[in-house]
């Protein structure tokens, strides 16, 4: 498959380690923008890899959500590209639309400073993640 130079530049700017497939999976979530199940990418990918297995795939999802380059919104069960990828903390909050499903990601500093504070209190060691809200985006709610 070829792919557009400024898919490629995005690529590049990752500094992430690219099989044929997992290009092909972040080619797919970069050039849909919205959140898809990960057999909604399998059954795209399968136009372009015909011998594409489920597992395959959830292992390239599980690499770039690890490298926070994508997020799994676990409310809908589906992943998304991040917008900015280099912010990736535990700090970060995803809202996702009921209607929708779109969404948005918010990245603030004294949430971040809030977060941490409370997982101190508590004794919680934070992982990789994020908040999600769920809600009606402006668009649904017009």
């Amino acid at each position: 498959m070829i792919y557009p130079a400024f898919f490629l530049n995005y690529c590049a700017t990752m500094k992430l380690k690219y099989t044929s497939l997992r290009k092909s999976v972040l080619f797919i979530l970069w050039s849909i923008e919205k959140p898809l199940k990960a057999y909604e990418i399998l059954d795209r990918l399968l136009k372009i890899k015909q011998n594409a297995k489920p597992s395959a795939v959830y292992r390239v999802l599980d690499y770039f959500v690890e490298s926070g380059v994508v997020h799994k919104i676990e409310s809908i069960q589906s992943y998304t590209l991040c917008s900015e990828p280099e912010k990736h903390h535990s700090s970060e909050l995803l809202m996702v639309c009921n209607d929708c499903h779109q969404v948005s990601e918010l990245y603030d500093s004294s949430l971040g400073a809030l977060v941490l504070k409370l997982s101190q209190e508590n004794h919680f060691h934070l992982g990789k993640g994020a908040i999600e809200l769920r809600g009606i985006c402006e668009k649904c709610h017009k």
